[in-house]
């Protein structure tokens, strides 16, 4: 897909859905679950007649033909092909019979599966696979153990096992902490909640969440420790994984492999547990999600406490509201509609027009005549008396100007710490500046480590750019064991351990490169 148009190929992919939402969709089903379920799969082929004889068993009645059709459609949208299997015949009947036989590809049992489980997916909450959590955790000790050990003298078997293991727990946990936060964001949006609603809610944040919050904050430092110390033998990892043994396609690429034995998967597991530059890990972001669903909670407490007395809620008073349409006669409902909501028969309004020009003749039809200028105050709060003079618009230039000058001098200051910490380029050890080009400082180390996104590893290095309108300033971060960096300000002292800190008033020759490459 390339500037938002499908590609030939793509788009006969995805030809492959059609069945499941056309006109006929209730008897493709039916016949795609016949090669689904049970003993049928891939490893099995059926007839036209087999075909409608299960079919009949089924309740569902269709002809031979119809069948035969249908099974030409699937075939022809890539969701089944003819089978290759060569059948013995003794009879020309029996040769008609079973001349076509069909079998399952692997585009439509993906397809099927997928519809299978949107269609029993319910919209209730569903709990999160935390248990997951010690055995991923487990996995990656055991992986950082045969690392230790040496790979070369792993089983391939074994370190492939390991691998797979550990991201089929890991989809698991993926797949369960997004669909109980799309639940949760459901609930997130409502500020309505009745008080039955609302101890439900309470006890699912409260009994629950919290609960899986604790387990992520538990495991997640040890899981990011183990996932640093596995990132250098990824590549080596995967390759010995492989080393057993790999499936070739006709085309002569090979084929794919479960997730984890590649080391593109990888990258997904550490932006989950540790992020990656410019982007937070996945694990911050549940227990942010979580501080949201208190805050909603919170507020719903405020306006259920509010109206203690009243016990309302806006959900519960449409809902009873529903159940009176519901039991209401049609001349009963029509009184109910104009009560609730104050909507009656159309209404002749007379007010005093100031038309310019000669005015609509009575007898025009209001079909064909011009809208006529309703006045704001009888359209929105139904006053026909004439409103006062308008008030004069407030005036913001002093307010402006204000912001302006302080914006100014917010930029004279930072040109000076820019400026400042230039005058000190170099490796940083010991130094003293003003509490301007210290804040300054700060502000370009905490944009390091931000772009770092994660821990900073023995070969890392997080970089930050500070431009003014006469200086040009890059911070480099690294880390290096037994070093300390010193800044004193009248503020106080900043110390920095095991870190490595140099200032640049040039632009580093990688990023020159890569800024000329983009």
């Amino acid at each position: 897909m390339s500037d938002g148009v499908l590609q030939p190929a793509e788009r006969l992919t995805l030809g492959a859905l059609r069945y499941a939402v056309n006109d006929e969709a209730g008897t493709y089903l039916a016949i795609m679950r016949l090669f689904t379920a049970g003993i049928s799969g891939f490893l099995s082929d059926q007839s036209a007649d087999e075909i409608t004889d299960r079919l009949r068993e089924q309740g569902v009645e269709l002809d031979r033909d119809t069948v035969d059709q249908r099974l030409s459609y699937l075939v022809e949208h890539g969701n089944l092909a003819r089978s290759p299997r060569e059948t013995e015949a003794r009879s020309v009947r029996e040769y008609l019979r079973n001349r076509s036989r069909y079998q399952l590809t692997p585009r439509g049992e993906l397809v099927q599966r997928q519809v299978e489980e949107l269609l029993t997916r319910s919209d209730g909450a569903r709990e999160v696979s935390s248990e997951m959590l010690p055995g991923m955790l487990a996995g990656l000790s055991r992986l950082d153990r045969l690392c230790g050990q040496g790979l070369d003298r792993a089983d391939p078997t074994d370190v492939a096992t390991q691998a797979s293991t550990l991201f089929a727990q890991f989809e698991v946990l993926v797949t369960s902490t997004r669909q109980f936060y799309s639940y949760l964001a459901q609930v997130l949006t409502r500020f309505d909640l009745g008080r039955d609603e609302f101890v439900l809610f309470k006890g699912a944040l409260i009994d629950y969440l919290q609960r899986f919050v604790d387990e992520i904050s538990r495991h997640l430092p040890q899981m990011a420790d183990q996932l640093v110390a596995l990132e250098p033998h990824v590549v080596p990892l995967c390759d010995r994984a492989a080393s057993g043994g790999r499936l070739v396609a006709l085309d002569g690429s090979q084929a794919q492999r479960a997730p984890g034995l590649d080391p593109d998967d990888w990258r997904s597991l550490h932006a989950w547990f540790l992020g990656s530059p410019g982007r937070r890990a996945d694990a911050d972001n549940v227990r942010r999600l979580a501080t949201d669903a208190l805050r909603a909670l919170l507020t719903n407490l405020r306006r259920i406490a509010a109206g203690a007395d009243r016990h309302q809620s806006r959900y519960g008073d449409l809902v009873r509201l529903a159940g009176w349409f519901d039991d209401a006669p049609d001349d009963r409902a029509h009184e109910l509609w104009a009560a609730a909501f104050g909507l009656y028969g159309s209404r002749h309004l007379a007010f005093a027009a100031e038309t310019e020009g000669d005015p609509v003749p009575s007898t025009r039809s209001w079909w064909d005549a011009p809208a006529a200028e309703v006045p704001v105050g009888l359209r929105l709060r139904g006053d026909r008396q004439a409103g006062g003079r308008a008030a004069a618009r407030a005036d913001y230039t002093a307010a402006k100007q204000a912001r302006l000058a302080e914006r100014a001098q917010q930029e004279a200051r930072l040109r000076a710490a820019a400026a400042e910490l230039a005058a000190h380029a170099g490796p940083l050890y010991d130094l003293r500046v003003s509490d301007e080009a210290r804040s300054a400082f700060l502000d370009l180390y905490a944009a390091a480590l931000t772009r770092a996104g994660r821990p900073l590893g023995p070969t890392d290095t997080a970089r930050a750019q500070l431009r003014t309108s006469n200086t040009s300033l890059f911070l480099d971060v690294r880390r290096e064991p037994g070093a300390a960096v010193r800044l004193r300000s009248p503020a106080g002292t900043l110390v920095l351990r095991d870190l490595a800190v140099e200032l640049r008033t040039t632009e580093p020759a990688e990023e020159q490169v890569r800024r000329i490459e983009a």
